[in-house]
């Protein structure tokens, strides 16, 4: 690789870094290569606040308790039990349309930007398309475009990290996918990027830039595995039941949704379409599931009646 290509990449994500630092910060921080360099870098131009997302043990709590501690900067550590992702992801599903596998890979994100003190919020996203981090890059029959792929994820932050920051009024920030840096990186061939490891560009800029070399040779682990979202949704929601409750109008069904969520928050998903209230109970155990529609059956009844008077 040309060194001064390197140099190139490693100057514009120090300056998509600085620009977005015009105010104090917060960064979605996993430990890994893509949030840790951002970090590494916005704490020379703002002060920053770092908080790691996870259940008891997992993987991102500990990466990012020993990356903070090697860039020498505080960790403000959010670790939740199995039962509280879960109601975590419910009440996101709630808010945004996303499927079920971008809810458990967006939790962390969430419960980040739900908790951040500062309205800047700052990520790794985009570095694994635009550096060919992702393993199924590397798969012989892969037929890869990353800048297809960098595009794509543009489209998707809409309706995602770009939404979950809207809603807890903060402004995005994402280095990795900023005008100056996809250009940088793009000097480099896609076989250059994809390489044997992924993001190998990256890991040089990152180096040069003075990050750790035991942060910048950190193989990736999906937000998803790491955080143990996955794991905890899938553990407990084992089983669910689907109900369709028709009432005498719209109104009604708004009212008898709305006043029954604070209760059923975190074990029931329901949405309103014309006159019906559609809810999906999900639970650990069928006799929990059944314990639990029950309870929401019950919750349904008496607002319906208050509605109605």
């Amino acid at each position: 690789m040309e060194d001064r290509r390197l140099e190139i990449l490693s100057d514009s994500i120090d300056t998509a870094v600085k620009q977005a630092c015009n105010e104090d910060i917060t960064v979605s921080f996993s430990g890994g290569i893509d949030s840790t360099l951002v970090a590494f870098l916005a704490k020379k131009y703002s002060n920053v606040e770092l908080i790691a997302v996870g259940t008891p043990k997992s993987y991102d709590l500990e990466a990012a308790k020993t990356a903070a501690e090697m860039i020498e900067m505080d960790l403000k550590v959010i670790e939740l039990e199995p039962k509280q992702m879960v109601a975590e992801g419910l009440d996101m599903q709630n808010k945004l349309e996303l499927k079920a596998i971008e809810i458990e890979f967006m939790l962390p994100f969430w419960i980040a930007a739900k908790n951040s003190k500062n309205s800047i919020l700052m990520c790794g996203q985009g570095a694994d398309e635009l550096f060919g981090g992702y393993a199924r890059f590397r798969k012989e029959e892969a037929k890869n475009d990353l800048t297809k792929e960098v595009s794509d994820l543009n489209k998707r932050l809409q309706n995602r990290e770009r939404k979950i920051a809207e809603i807890f009024n903060l402004e995005l920030s994402c280095p990795y996918l900023s005008d100056i840096v996809v250009k940088a990186a793009n000097s480099f061939s896609e076989k250059e990027r994809i390489g044997d490891v992924g993001k190998v560009p990256l890991r040089l800029a990152a180096k040069k830039l003075g990050l750790p070399s035991e942060i910048a040779d950190r193989k990736k682990k999906a937000a998803q595995y790491g955080s143990g979202s996955q794991k905890a949704i899938r553990k407990i929601m084992k089983h669910k039941i689907e109900i369709e409750i028709v009432f005498d109008s719209k109104n009604i069904a708004e009212s008898v949704a709305k006043s029954t969520e604070p209760e059923n928050k975190g074990w029931v998903e329901t949405s309103v379409i014309d006159n019906k209230i559609k809810a999906i109970v999900k639970a650990e155990s069928l006799g929990s599931l059944r314990e639990a529609t029950e309870d929401f059956m019950a919750c349904i009844s008496v607002a319906e009646k208050v509605a109605n008077q």
